[in-house]
């Protein structure tokens, strides 16, 4: 099932991504029948990413190295006591980055978001400055089992985001287009 939901979210970004001239609603429209209906149960039913399970065996089970050979620091030391809920946070927020769900997405960042998006208005209105098609690619090949981290927080590909655990929640701290 994962990697079924990778490949899909992957091929819509690539795809999407690729059509500088269209928007994703018409990109989703031109695909065949079943990969909506499959992205259609990615839609989050609630923003409350800590209920249901959710996550496979693979998807809870941390590697002890990463695929470059290093090793991962712990999750204390990025500042996240919740794991589990850490990575229903990713997984639901691969959903709305693939759905362009600017207004669900503005209630996870932590403001200010470099020094002009002071506000979740702000967010939604420099969304597609923010959230480019590299940015979204980047969130989009999250692997669960391999997340990096120290003690900035953990982040996605190449450091292009960044999150934190900010009390109960988990918040976007940094986008580095």
């Amino acid at each position: 099932m994962k990697k079924c939901i990778l490949s899909i979210i992957l091929f819509t970004t690539v795809t999407a991504c690729n059509a500088p001239t269209t928007s994703p609603e018409v990109q989703l429209s031109s695909l065949p029948d079943s990969i909506p209906q499959k992205l259609d149960s990615l839609k989050p039913t609630t923003t409350d990413y800590s209920i249901g399970s959710g996550l496979t065996q693979e998807e809870m089970t941390d590697d002890t190295l990463f695929s470059d050979g290093s090793k991962p620091t712990s999750w204390e030391v990025a500042g996240i006591s919740d794991v589990k809920g850490f990575k229903l946070f990713l997984k639901q927020l691969q959903s709305l980055v693939l759905n362009n769900d600017k207004e669900q997405l503005a209630k996870y960042i932590q403001y200010p978001l470099r020094k002009s998006i002071k506000s979740p208005k702000d967010f939604i209105k420099n969304y597609d400055n923010i959230f480019t098609k590299d940015v979204k690619l980047s969130i989009a090949k999250i692997n669960l089992s391999q997340v990096f981290r120290n003690s900035k927080g953990a982040m996605s590909e190449e450091g292009r985001v960044w999150f934190s655990q900010v009390g109960n929640e988990f918040k976007i701290i940094a986008v580095n287009s």
